[in-house]
């Protein structure tokens, strides 16, 4: 009698199982990674979760908190903060850092230094975060929402340029997921008509446009720290400064618009209000926390770089279902953000819940802001590829406490889904 066949699950496949069904195969196979199955099943069946994003742990975090706690110094201008700006003036070759609460906090110091009033144009992608709109709002502008490009979330040159007049006073640009956008012939045109460029590098961090550092490439740029970003400190923000001659201006806007920083440096013998500013530096809690990451960014950028390499190597196959990030080669992925285009968008929220269910974080991006209950009074237009995305990008977990062996799980429950869905083909 021809012995009965045991089942077999590929290790993707057999990861989104019950223990119903694994049992009996764990049981049955004399397969060599049978013990590997084990561990396997029993990691992942008892995991509660698999957060989305995750803040990574330096190891000298607590050591620098002890510092300044002990030191009776935590609020803004001192030694961490320094540290940290000098280290961005280092690797960017950038003309000033200035270390802020949030990366918000450095945008709405980029909207007064350029002056911005009443009557000015900003011309920024709708499919982006409220805070880069926000900053120049506050000043009483006028936004002008353009649209993204039909095969990345980012946003897209001819449209930026489209829009414009004679009221331009800058252009904002966001490097979505890292990848920095193509930058050439927006610095022409804004030389030409004299408009400030804003590079928004929120998740622009360790990012290249053409061996360049993002962040060097505009006027301006900005950094986020946020706890949801690989180099983070709970919230925080850098501004970069790329023309000094702005520098005197940013340090007093940075210190509530008085004269504070000068006055440290012993250039004056008392500070004074000179300008609109506000509360925008960072404390020395947040600047020890950021240091010590600072430390070990390259390590950082590996891992998560070794967790994208998986889902770009394991997801890499001919399918109607989704698409992989689309690369370019003036740039490449930080790994800030693992995304897929997934083309169906009924379909990915059904995704979203799947993983959901299974204790899996993963979740859409940002909401089109052209069609937002505020954003829309100022922008009537169609934005038909800025809407694509919002409606068909699901991001998925990515971060250094990540294992691979997680990895593989999100890729067997998306292999599952996939392969169950009748509807999904396209």
């Amino acid at each position: 009698m021809r012995a009965k066949k045991k089942p077999c699950f590929r290790m993707t496949e057999w990861l989104t199982k019950t223990k119903k069904e694994i049992i009996p195969y764990l049981k049955q196979t004399q397969h060599q990674n049978q013990l590997l199955c084990k561990n396997y099943f029993m990691i992942y069946h008892d995991l509660e979760s698999i957060s989305l994003s995750k803040p990574y742990r330096a190891s000298n975090e607590l050591t620098y908190l002890k510092e300044s706690l002990d030191s009776g110094h935590v609020s803004s201008l001192g030694v961490f903060s320094q540290k940290c700006e000098s280290w961005f003036e280092k690797h960017l070759s950038c003309s000033r850092a200035l270390m802020t609460h949030s990366c918000t906090a450095a945008l709405e110091m980029v909207a007064l230094l350029i002056e911005t009033q009443p009557g000015d144009e900003i011309i920024l992608p709708s499919f982006t975060f409220v805070s880069t709109a926000n900053a120049f709002a506050l000043r009483g502008a006028s936004l002008k929402f353009a649209d993204s490009l039909p095969n990345h979330p980012n946003v897209d040159p001819a449209s930026i340029i489209s829009l414009i007049s004679s009221r331009t006073k800058a252009i904002v640009v966001v490097h979505y997921a890292g990848m920095a956008i193509d930058m050439d012939s927006l610095l022409v045109i804004c030389r030409e008509k004299n408009i400030f460029l804003i590079e928004d590098a929120a998740q622009g961090m360790h990012s290249h446009y053409k061996n360049k550092p993002v962040g060097t490439i505009g006027d301006f740029a900005t950094f986020s720290f946020h706890e949801t970003k690989p180099i983070s400190c709970g919230e925080g923000g850098m501004l970069i400064i790329n023309r000094p001659e702005y520098i005197p201006l940013a340090e007093k806007i940075l210190e509530k618009g008085t004269n504070k920083i000068e006055f440290k440096r012993g250039g004056v013998q008392s500070y004074e209000w000179n300008c609109l500013g506000s509360s925008f530096a960072a404390s020395q809690l947040q600047a020890a926390v950021l240091l010590a990451q600072l430390e070990e960014v390259d390590m950082i950028f590996e891992i998560r770089k070794s967790k994208w390499q998986i889902y770009d190597r394991e997801l890499k196959i001919e399918n109607f279902s989704f698409r992989l990030p689309q690369s370019f080669d003036f740039s490449s992925y930080n790994t800030s953000v693992f995304y897929l285009e997934i083309l169906k968008p009924s379909l990915r929220n059904i995704l979203i819940r799947k993983f959901n269910e299974k204790g899996i974080q993963a979740t859409f991006h940002y909401k089109c802001l052209h069609t937002s209950p505020f954003g829309k009074q100022w922008n009537k237009e169609e934005l038909p590829n800025a809407k694509y995305w919002e409606e068909n990008i699901i991001r998925l977990p990515l971060h250094t406490d990540l294992s691979d062996l997680e990895v593989v799980k999100i890729i067997g429950i998306l292999n599952e889904f996939l392969s169950e869905s009748e509807l999904w083909p396209i």
